[in-house]
């Protein structure tokens, strides 16, 4: 799970930013004042910043400075309303790895955290299961199971569709296209999935297909 240090003095646009990323299975670290950013990276390692400019101290340039001047070279990305092209230029000047204007689109700093991150993506089913789909592995408590292709896309079919009753139908012509399977060989793919994620996440609705609960 990574583990990201948050600089954002706005607290509606800090407590979306930690709900959003905490969803998508980030670790997430969040404060309003530049000195406690000093304080918790000596404390311990993050995988990336994310920083405001106008803050509570020294300014999120001014910090990410002085974090560089100290040999800390964590990917650090600007979440600022400083939109001049001069203010773009002093950010990447003093370190920045990314520079992103508010207002900005959740989904876009996600795609950018991306950029930086050895893992691409994440699903926290849990606070013990997580799927990790670029390599198709599913890490239950200190367990790590691999699914085969035909598994993993009936997970993220399940995964895109949260809280919802979904019948073996619509499975089979959303994700197979209509390929023909025999009742017992789709059987079989949910009983590995379950086996994989834990019997919970996925309860049978009798005479209607599946629902998927997760985080």
């Amino acid at each position: 799970m990574h583990k990201i240090l948050l600089l954002e003095d706005d607290l509606n646009l800090r407590d979306t930013i930690v709900e959003e990323l905490e969803d998508e299975g980030f670790n997430l670290t969040a404060t309003d004042k530049s000195d406690e950013v000093i304080d918790l990276t000596y404390e311990e390692k993050f995988d990336l910043y994310l920083f405001d400019v106008n803050v509570i101290g020294m300014n999120g340039f001014k910090l990410l400075e002085a974090l560089r001047e100290a040999g800390d070279e964590t990917p650090t990305i600007f979440l600022t309303s400083k939109n001049k092209t001069q203010d773009v230029i002093d950010g990447f000047d003093v370190g920045a790895s990314d520079y992103l204007k508010k207002p900005f689109d959740i989904d876009e700093l996600i795609a950018r955290m991306f950029r930086f991150l050895k893992q691409k993506k994440v699903h926290k089913l849990s606070e013990t299961v997580s799927y990790f789909p670029e390599s198709l592995e599913v890490q239950n408590n200190d367990k790590k199971i691999l699914l085969n292709q035909k598994d993993a896309k009936i997970l993220e079919y399940f995964l895109a569709h949260k809280a919802q009753v979904i019948s073996k139908e619509q499975i089979l012509e959303d994700v197979y296209e209509g390929e023909f399977i025999t009742d017992s060989t789709f059987r079989g793919y949910i009983k590995k999935i379950k086996s994989a994620i834990g019997e919970d996440h996925i309860r049978n609705i009798r005479g209607q297909g599946y629902i998927f609960e997760a985080l």
